[in-house]
């Protein structure tokens, strides 16, 4: 699939219209018409059409989200903020390609802990892959877990990114993690906030939930808008993937119920254990994960064959057994 070069030279001409035409405009409602609704228009234009099961398709409605939320951002909310067009650009299209200097990024992990981890990432996704598409389509927790695992290892690719990255700037950038031991979250905010997708929860956190915190002086309201937002990114992915109008309503409620349940933690005055803690995030993150994960379990070997993950058909890697039992 190859995008019209008319697209990308239109997104690319918004941008440049949004940083010194839209920008110093003083009226706050005259910058907000004319930079969204090029961005309403331009996603539309880009993702019409879109084949559904295709991997590919869903990242490019991801990234015109993303690029919108953060054009948004920068020409309405933040006006106030001195930016070059380069700082500007760059922050509009770090989705891309989402460096970032080694030293702002806690905890990183030597390059050696990342030429162990890829390797086991990989086993274990060829694993849940294979055992997946061997079997019957049927929606249950432990094939959610199994989706789950899939969706954690598959970040191989870009641990192997940034090895790369490290060795060619000799350790002063990194890339941002895909996730970060998701499985150790003691809460929901820990889950969504700092463990899993950091990709899209930095966008989102930085050009969704502090701007909106900062106007309202409320960590609630900032919240429950991100996950709002979030959620229509999904539906929007969701229907483009699945073609499914009755798969909108759960997806959006997942979002909408992780929001409240983030809200929720934020106000609460009690400071639970964590072994507490950590049951009921991954209870509530188990018994809501129907919602959202379902029409792609349901969808089942063809959606999986359609977008196989890379190197699963490479003979010289080792397989891993496959259980004789579906999950």
């Amino acid at each position: 699939m190859v995008l019209s070069p008319f697209v990308l030279i239109g997104w690319f001409g918004h941008i440049i219209i949004c940083y010194y035409l839209i920008r110093p405009i003083c009226n706050t409602l005259v910058r907000t018409i004319l930079t969204i609704i090029p961005c309403i228009l331009f996603t539309y234009i880009t993702c019409q059409n879109f084949p559904p099961y295709d991997s590919p398709s869903l990242i490019i409605i991801v990234l015109c989200w993303m690029i919108s939320i953060r054009l948004i951002h920068l020409t309405i909310f933040s006006i106030d903020k001195l930016l070059t067009f380069r700082s500007f650009l760059f922050k509009i299209l770090w989705i891309l390609l989402p460096i970032l200097p080694l030293k702002l990024k806690r905890n990183e992990w030597p390059i050696k802990y990342y030429l162990i981890l890829i390797p086991v990432k990989l086993l274990i996704n060829n694993w849940s892959y294979h055992w997946s598409i061997s079997c019957e389509t049927r929606v249950s927790y432990t094939r959610i877990f199994l989706f789950y695992l899939s969706l954690i290892t598959i970040s191989y690719v870009l641990d192997s990114l940034t090895i790369l990255v490290r060795i060619f700037t000799r350790d002063k950038y990194t890339v941002e993690s895909f996730t970060n031991f998701p499985l150790f979250s003691l809460s929901l905010r820990e889950f969504w906030g700092q463990r899993y997708n950091r990709f899209i929860g930095t966008v989102l956190k930085e050009s969704i939930f502090e701007p909106i915190r900062s106007k309202f002086s409320s960590s609630t309201i900032g919240g429950l808008t991100t996950f709002i937002i979030s959620g229509l990114l999904h539906v929007h992915v969701a229907f483009v993937a699945f073609d499914d109008v009755s798969s909108l309503f759960p997806t959006f409620i997942f979002f909408f119920l992780h929001g409240i349940g983030c809200c929720f933690e934020a106000n609460m005055k009690i400071q639970l254990p964590k072994y507490i803690g950590w049951i009921l995030t991954h209870v509530f993150l188990l018994l809501t994960a129907p919602f959202v994960l379902e029409p792609s379990i349901k969808r089942g070997s063809p959606l999986l064959i359609q977008n196989p993950p890379p190197l699963v058909n490479i003979e010289w890697i080792p397989k891993l057994p496959i259980p004789n039992f579906c999950p």
